[in-house]
């Protein structure tokens, strides 16, 4: 699928048509994006446009008298501007360029604007939450056809200079989401592209040339949040930040958020025995949820047209870039089959799956240095020999007994230099049986918060 978008426009000349070109190709449309759909469909492509209308739109005083005699929007603003920011979308879905659209979008905006001397207005939004409304809107879309290829193309050849900036920062923010989102399968990562035409005003040109620019955004295996935003000890930890009194959502994304950290420092720090003991969430109950986090954001923006809601843009950042990049990691341990086992896990499934130099889950997330580390701690466990000539296989029972009885001298405490140095492997708080000649591993169950603190800690 192919999404085109691009900021709308209303003036005197606004359905005026210009002839623009693509690949040898003319078009002859009002906007370049639509030239561009045009274009796309002609091949085969799916193309979907969605235009972008600032809610300030519409307050063209000069073109609305000009207009307002024989056209039919221009008349409908006329007409209804008096209670046009109670419904702004009633009238805006008038506009003649939405018949070439596939669906448009209202963001807010900043400043002073006149429509007729009674109904001045002056818009007091913040250029986060414009942001925030058109990444709401591109995530969602892309949700919908996520397993597929899809392109994005973001048209900047017209729209004012906030809007276009928040437009490209949306677009960047949303590529990095879609990396995070997509690692077992990284071709439905959508390829993003900026587009933009020749200038027009003032031009003497007969044809205007649309360009095409592909961008690309890397994202990394790092974590969005840190401790202090998911440490339901931290009263000023994200969840509390949003919600506030709101004692059950607060909960509901404690735990989300919590278990995604403790997911993703175990494979940061190379642990892979926590991803079998603790559960972790669904892949589509991951994204039910960030669905429902997008949709509060998109009311929350919706509910005065006038003053925005002035969201905190990066909190809201870090919660959906985490929710997305906690999908993207389950998706690949649930395609790996690798989820919690109540009864231990074979010390060769963890070798197979994260320790092999071949086909290691650490590759997939371009974490491949761990893998020569979890090896040796695997080689270790399995080869090593004591004093007598004897492997741990050799010695264990078919009981669960704690690996510092075989191991590393006396017990003692959780330490957490030693969890992290062993790969998860400590000897104090890990157990160790034998079947059928193989080693199986769990984690002592009065461990459990030992080993999310420390995992949170280094995330």
């Amino acid at each position: 699928m192919k999404f085109i978008y691009q900021i709308g426009r209303f003036d005197a000349n606004y359905m005026s048509n210009v002839e623009f070109k693509f690949e040898n190709e003319t078009y002859a449309s009002p906007l370049s994006s639509i030239s561009l759909k045009q274009h796309f469909l002609s091949q085969g492509f799916d193309t979907k446009l969605v235009l972008i209308y600032p809610v300030s739109i519409v307050y063209n005083e000069s073109a609305v008298e000009r207009l307002k005699e024989k056209d039919s929007f221009a008349q409908k603003i006329n007409e209804n501007i008096s209670n046009y920011l109670d419904e702004p979308r009633a009238v805006l879905e008038s506009h003649p360029h939405n018949k070439e659209a596939d669906d448009f979008l209202i963001i807010h905006s900043i400043g002073r604007y006149r429509l007729r001397e009674n109904n001045e207005v002056e818009f007091k939004s913040s250029y986060d939450d414009i942001v925030l409304e058109i990444l709401c809107d591109m995530i969602e879309r892309y949700i919908k056809v996520k397993d597929q290829e899809n392109e994005f193309y973001i048209d900047i050849s017209s729209g004012h200079n906030i809007y276009v900036s928040a437009l490209l920062e949306a677009l960047r923010h949303f590529s990095v989401f879609s990396q995070l989102l997509n690692w077992q399968n990284k071709n439905f990562r959508p390829k993003t592209y900026i587009v933009f035409s020749d200038p027009i005003l003032g031009s003497s040109a007969k044809e205007f040339q649309i360009y095409i620019q592909k961008v690309e955004f890397k994202a990394f295996f790092s974590s969005p949040v840190k401790k202090e935003d998911i440490d339901q000890s931290n009263g000023n930890r994200l969840s509390k930040k949003l919600y506030h009194e709101d004692r059950e959502k607060r909960r509901k994304l404690d735990g989300f958020l919590e278990n995604f950290g403790i997911t993703y420092s175990a494979i940061k720090n190379n642990t892979p025995l926590v991803l079998y003991h603790f559960k972790h969430n669904q892949y589509n109950e991951i994204l039910d949820f960030l669905t429902g986090i997008i949709q509060e954001i998109k009311i929350k923006l919706s509910r005065d047209w006038i003053n925005s809601a002035f969201l905190s843009k990066d909190d809201y950042l870090k919660i959906i870039l985490s929710l997305g990049f906690y999908a993207g990691i389950v998706e690949v341990l649930e395609s790996n089959c690798v989820k919690n086992q109540e009864k231990g896990i074979n010390l060769n499934e963890i070798k197979e799956k994260f320790g092999s130099s071949k086909g290691s889950i650490y590759d997939i997330f371009d974490l491949n240095l761990l893998v020569p580390l979890l090896g040796q701690e695997i080689y270790t466990l399995s080869e090593s020999k004591d004093k007598d000539g004897k492997r741990l296989i050799d010695k264990v029972s078919n009981e669960w007994e704690k690996l510092d009885k075989y191991l590393y001298g006396e017990g003692g405490n959780f330490n957490r230099r030693h969890f992290l140095a062993h790969a998860g492997f400590e000897r104090n708080i890990t157990q160790v049986r034998g079947e059928a000649n193989e080693l199986y591993f769990r984690y002592d169950s009065n461990s459990e918060s030992d080993i999310k603190g420390c995992l949170k800690e280094y995330i």
